[in-house]
């Protein structure tokens, strides 16, 4: 199987945390990560891909810099000291159908986990964190890649939506990841565009739609730039 970005840096941490002695046994670090040994096992050899729940708990035990982990940027360790605001909210994919539905609930926003990445670049607002379902973004967004992503205010929509950028749009039944054409000055509309050309281009009027994410960064599980 392919062995996703993410996991390859994941064992990097964990072969740095066995070389600077921070972990002595397998055994021992799958008791600290809350898993079983096996589990742990599989991932380091390659077997399977690590979960964002283990992902997590390496940043927060060990202090593993969340943002080598998702995007490969150096250092692989974070001062333990340093206050990281944890702004990013992840809507992870078994939330997705039930998102637009639910975005007036407290509740259902205080349940979806929320992660940091150190540097200056997510640190100055609130964002998003969506997964990417699908084949329709292909070749620049696959499906399980992760989009980071800042909040349009719905009183901008006409005026801060760029051509042919990246966006999330939410409605109360779907979410889309698509490049969007901006025709709600002239018909109140969106027109959402795949970068796969085997899907069709459609419009959605503006009236449907509950919010609009502007895709800032991504987390991808492959090595490479993205459009």
């Amino acid at each position: 199987m392919e062995l996703f970005a993410v996991s390859k840096r994941f064992i990097s941490i964990v072969k740095s945390l066995e070389t600077k002695g921070l972990v002595k046994s397998k055994s021992q670090l799958a008791e600290k990560l809350g898993t079983h040994k096996q589990s742990l096992n599989e991932i380091l050899n390659g077997k399977r891909n690590v979960t964002v729940e283990l992902a997590t708990k390496i940043c927060e035990h060990f202090y593993a810099n969340p943002a080598f982990l998702l995007m490969g940027h150096s250092p692989l360790f974070i001062n333990p000291d340093a206050e990281l605001k944890r702004n990013i909210t992840y809507v992870p994919v078994k939330a997705l159908a039930g998102y637009g539905e639910q975005l007036d609930n407290p509740v259902f926003e205080d349940e979806l986990e929320k992660f940091a990445i150190p540097g200056n670049h997510f640190n100055d607002n609130d964002y998003r964190c969506f997964e990417v379902e699908g084949q329709s973004m292909e070749p620049n967004y696959y499906s399980g890649d992760k989009v980071i992503c800042s909040a349009i205010a719905p009183v901008y929509f006409a005026q801060a939506l760029r051509e042919q950028a990246a966006y999330i749009v939410v409605t109360k039944k779907s979410i889309f990841l698509k490049r969007l054409i901006n025709k709600i000055n002239t018909t109140s509309c969106i027109t959402l565009v795949s970068d796969n050309p085997d899907y069709e281009p459609f419009d959605l009027s503006i009236k449907d739609v509950s919010e609009i994410w502007k895709v800032e960064g991504y987390i991808s599980k492959r090595v490479g730039k993205q459009s």
